[in-house]
């Protein structure tokens, strides 16, 4: 008799623990939304051309040194040059994937082998202490400044260069009659011109921590013309680093371990190429939803359903359970007709139901709460993003 009733005492243990965890029975869901790029080009520009205009070239006396585990040493590959290339082609290819422009046409390339870049242009009157006698510089003034100083800075050709080019006071390394062609054999409204990369790597050993490492970093600069209104909008600079790390016992096993130098300076021109092209447009991402799963008998299912991107059908069987006894139920139904609604493409109704969701219970079950001011989080992110995806459409 008292081993029954231990016994019953254990199952109805259970239930109770079941009943008090059941906001805890939840699944993720992999989905695709839209994020907005962190650079808007404006809607007017649907049709693009692409060039590759890249004055570093040549072997650059400063990037093809690399540091091999403490060692200094001297390439003879230019990689750089190559990385370029990689770099330029995955641009083009993740713009075309995304499919944001109506055209993308690619240029012939440019060719700086023998060419140096010398900026004849007076600054003085600038930059002159005298405020009163101080020239003020127009937009496209500060790009051509800014280019100048970044590619004179960061190119010193291991070879002597036979010929120049003199940078232009409005456009950089274009001239207003080179701009024009484009547009006029094109039919393009935006230029973006590659007119630079480089890249520096080196591989490390850390002994204390017992790991290898290698690194990339990539330097580009981009110039934007505007070839409707004959523009110079933008020079744009970025440096990205690639990484990769791997626990080693010794600096022998680090070499076997990490990417040839080769490899890594390749994969991290691809990567950097195609976190840019990202960089300037709107984009398709894959993002994690959780949604509360149960066993009662009319939501089992659900799973399925959603398995199946069943939507208005899984959302049916949620709503049907709004008005159970059962807060708990009703809870999860809520949250969970807050994420069809956003498979939906209704925000404010899944950030209203996400809401509603979370006062069944307010701060009082805590799990509960924390999964709720998450996803209002993330729901209130995705509305402000949609009223920036709507300008760069330009509806």
């Amino acid at each position: 008799m008292k081993n029954r009733a231990v016994f019953l005492l254990g199952v109805l243990t259970l239930f109770v623990l079941a009943s008090c965890n059941t906001l805890y029975n939840t699944k993720t869901i992999d989905i695709e939304i839209v994020e907005p790029s962190t650079m808007t080009i404006a809607p007017k520009f649907k049709n693009i051309a692409i060039q590759y205009n890249n004055v570093n070239c040549s072997p650059n006396e400063y990037l093809n040194q690399y540091e091999e585990f403490g060692t200094q040493k001297t390439e003879n590959e230019n990689s750089d040059s190559i990385a370029s290339h990689v770099y330029f082609e995955n641009f083009i290819s993740e713009l075309n994937n995304q499919a944001f422009f109506d055209t993308v046409i690619t240029l012939n390339e440019r060719n700086y082998s023998t060419i140096r870049i010398v900026d004849t242009i007076d600054y003085t009157p600038y930059f002159r202490e005298d405020s009163a006698t101080r020239v003020s510089m127009t937009a496209e003034q500060i790009n051509v400044l800014n280019s100048g100083y970044f590619l004179q800075a960061n190119t010193s050709s291991v070879r002597p260069k036979s010929d120049t080019l003199i940078i232009h006071p409005q456009f950089g390394l274009y001239r207003p009659d080179q701009l024009e062609n484009i547009r006029n054999n094109t039919g393009t409204d935006l230029l973006l011109s590659l007119d630079y990369f480089g890249a520096s790597d080196g591989r490390y050993y850390h002994r204390e921590l017992e790991i290898g490492s290698e690194q990339a970093i990539n330097w580009t600069q981009w110039s934007f013309y505007d070839l409707i209104d004959m523009k110079y909008l933008l020079a744009y600079s970025k440096l990205d680093t690639v990484k990769w790390m791997e626990y080693s016992p010794g600096i022998k096993n680090a070499d076997d371990v990490l990417p040839p130098r080769t490899d890594a300076i390749y994969n991290a021109a691809e990567i950097s190429a195609e976190n840019f092209a990202l960089t300037i447009v709107p984009h398709w991402v894959q993002v994690q939803r959780m949604y509360y799963s149960s066993g009662h008998v009319e939501l089992q299912q659900a799973d399925e359903l959603i398995q199946n991107a069943q939507w208005l059908d899984v959302a049916e069987l949620w709503r049907k359970q709004l008005y159970n006894k059962n807060k708990k139920i009703v809870a999860k139904c809520m949250y969970n007709l807050g994420l069809a609604c956003e498979m939906g493409g209704d925000l404010e109704a899944a950030l209203a139901w996400v809401v509603k969701s979370y006062h069944i219970f307010g701060p009082k079950n805590e799990l509960h709460a924390e999964n709720c001011m998450e996803y209002i989080r993330l729901l209130s992110t995705r509305q402000a993003d949609m009223k920036l995806l709507e300008k760069q459409f330009g509806r």
